[in-house]
């Protein structure tokens, strides 16, 4: 980024918010959001933000629940809580900071874009953090706490990792049962999928290339993004409308 930070030192125990963007912010103020590049009148404390927002779970099925705060904070990318029956599992992780969100083991990260306040459900509930090493290393990602970095795909609990890179280095996607989580991968415009306008687009659509290899032959019922779950075949024949394109 363009964008210089100054920041302020403040105690390790303090934590700000964007609520332009829902990045979280630990242990300094800075003079613009670390992500979005806003300005501090968009920064509420991370006590700010919990009193005024909440995490809404909504069930994709009978072990999978999507979780985002309540009311909308900035663009903040949907989490999804997994109950694979031995372990309790979040894809990604809420901006904000919600007590009453159920207790959780692990914290799997996608990308790095968005690691909201994972620090503190750590802290609450004793969760691992697991993130691929090379957006482990991002300069966004220094201030939080990792428990594994991993560098190649792994299966948990029931869960496949499969590391594609392309929108970060280390993009992950994850699959459980019949579910695909993508998170931000390709995006919603008009109806149709994009590729991720951040980050390096050529880099984002050869390795889109390798996800499109990675989903041949598997049954999947639902695609759970950014926003929203899909029905599986009419997420599929949007993105290979987009895979064919030039």
């Amino acid at each position: 980024s363009d964008i210089k930070f100054m920041q302020t030192k403040v105690a390790n125990s303090q934590q700000f918010v964007c609520t332009a963007c829902g990045f979280n912010m630990i242990g300094f103020y800075p003079k613009r959001c670390r992500f979005c590049g806003t300005t501090p009148d968009n920064f509420i404390s991370v006590e700010e933000c919990s009193a005024k927002y909440r995490v809404q779970s909504l069930p994709v099925n009978d072990k999978v629940t999507q979780l985002k705060s309540i009311p909308q904070l900035g663009y903040e990318h949907a989490a999804y809580q997994i109950n694979t029956g031995d372990a309790v599992v979040l894809i990604d992780c809420p901006s904000s900071f919600d007590t009453t969100v159920m207790p959780m083991d692990y914290i799997l990260f996608t990308h790095n874009d968005f690691l909201g306040a994972s620090n503190l459900y750590r802290q609450q509930f004793g969760a691992q953090i697991w993130i691929h090493k090379h957006d482990a290393a991002h300069p966004n990602s220094r201030y939080f706490t990792f428990d594994h970095c991993f560098e190649t795909g792994f299966q948990l609990s029931g869960i496949e990792a499969v590391h594609i890179g392309g929108h970060s280095p280390g993009f992950t996607i994850y699959f459980f049962e019949d579910i695909l989580f993508i998170c931000d991968y390709v995006e919603t415009c008009d109806e149709r999928l994009i590729w991720n306008s951040y980050g390096n687009r050529f880099k984002t659509k050869i390795a889109g290339q390798q996800i499109a290899h990675v989903l041949e032959e598997r049954k999947l019922k639902t695609v759970c993004d950014v926003s929203r779950a899909w029905e599986y075949k009419v997420w599929k024949a949007n993105f290979d409308e987009l895979i064919k394109e030039k």
